[in-house]
């Protein structure tokens, strides 16, 4: 009997003991917790943050230098190119900022070196126009660079967006082509000189060679594929006699000048910290496509595309081009631009010349080789023959 209760008592001890044990490693496992939320582990950007004292280097922005929230990071987007973080900054007045990190990856080629120019070295020129770049840091982790810049609210997700609020984008479009608009752009030709790429630079000449040669390429192809033909088909010789006139088809857009262009005027690419008051101050993001090009181009890249996927609101296009057609000519006008040919007829040959060089080939080029679907091939076939008509292409 002394055994059987000997070995109960030690069933009973392992089994206090166990519990015991358990109840130990949980308190502990609570404490460690809370001493990791209280003090969370460093990650790269807290760490670089610290050693290359980067607080010190905002106090030109801020009026003191500003404490990084470890706890508030967002990564808001991830690429191959680039990696775009949400941060969060407090300065010694104790109000928090919400400020931008962008990565970029190397190699630093291309959209990816004009976009990082534009921040080096333009956005001092264009302040109103582009976010504040807080610090920029250059051979992170090897060849990375880094720039921390102000955070503005895209106009996408603030706003039900209508053709209505094109007239309060046109205003501040205007400022960024006026500022830069031809002799403002040679006057400052030791900035852009060796990067900024330019509509009738060799390069993109003979880029424009190239895509009319393809489209032309992907017209026969077109004919022999039984979907695009006949989607083609009353169009076909038309176009062929067309893309035989280019690469430049109006040549009153050249005439009409040239600025610094943005190029992807989605609301995505558009910012702005009071969309709730009357009038807007619009800062462009992101600037890889950034160009000097002719200055109605960004017209097309705002209003033409908007409505070449928007078909709910098509039947507004035209009343619409005259009156944004007509805005932007007269904020123009306030920088003392003012334009020879109809406003209207400009903004229908900046579309027709985007389409006919580079569009219409990637229309056919994606559905042909079955890389995407030909989404705006219709749209864009429909205005090159009535516009075409109407502006003597024919």
């Amino acid at each position: 009997m002394a055994n059987v209760h000997d070995s109960g008592g030690y069933e009973q001890g392992k089994s206090d003991g166990f519990n015991k044990g358990k109840q130990d490693g949980y308190i502990k496992g609570l404490e460690d917790a809370k001493v990791l939320l209280d003090n969370p582990p460093l990650n790269d950007i807290s760490l670089k943050w610290r050693e290359l004292h980067c607080a010190e280097q905002f106090t030109s922005h801020f009026g003191s230098s500003v404490v990084l929230n470890d706890r508030k990071m967002e990564c808001l987007k991830e690429t191959f190119k680039s990696a775009i973080w949400k941060l969060e900054v407090s300065a010694a007045n104790k109000q928090a900022y919400p400020i931008i990190l962008k990565i970029f990856k190397p190699p630093i080629i291309d959209e990816k070196l004009t976009e990082l120019n534009m921040y080096r070295k333009v956005s001092s020129i264009l302040p109103d126009l582009m976010p504040t770049i807080y610090l920029i840091l250059e051979g992170m982790n090897g060849d990375d660079v880094w720039v921390f810049m102000e955070y503005v609210p895209q106009v996408k997700g603030q706003v039900i967006f209508t053709p209505d609020h094109f007239d309060l984008i046109i205003p501040s479009l205007a400022k960024l082509h006026a500022l830069t608009y031809n002799d403002n752009f040679y006057n400052k030709w030791n900035v852009y000189e060796d990067w900024l790429p330019r509509y009738e630079s060799d390069a993109l000449s003979a880029e424009r060679m190239k895509h009319q040669e393809k489209t032309l390429e992907y017209l026969d192809k077109a004919m022999d594929h039984p979907e695009f033909k006949e989607r083609l088909s009353s169009s076909y010789n038309d176009l062929k006699r067309i893309l035989k006139k280019g690469p430049i088809y109006f040549p009153e857009l050249i005439q009409a000048g040239k600025s610094v262009t943005h190029n992807d005027l989605q609301t995505p690419n558009m910012g702005c910290h009071n969309v709730a008051e009357q009038n807007w101050n619009i800062k462009f993001i992101d600037w890889e496509g950034a160009r000097f090009t002719p200055c109605w181009f960004d017209m097309f890249n705002l209003i033409g595309v908007f409505f070449a996927y928007r078909k709910d609101w098509r039947a507004d296009e035209e009343l619409v081009i005259e009156r944004c057609a007509s805005l932007y000519a007269a904020e123009m006008l306030k920088y003392g631009i003012a334009f020879d040919v109809n406003p209207i007829h400009l903004y229908k040959m900046a579309y027709l010349q985007r389409v006919l060089e580079r569009s219409l080939y990637n229309q056919l080029q994606w559905g042909i080789d079955g890389v995407k679907t030909a989404y705006l091939l219709d749209v864009y076939l429909e205005k090159i023959k009535v516009w075409g008509k109407e502006l003597g292409l024919y």
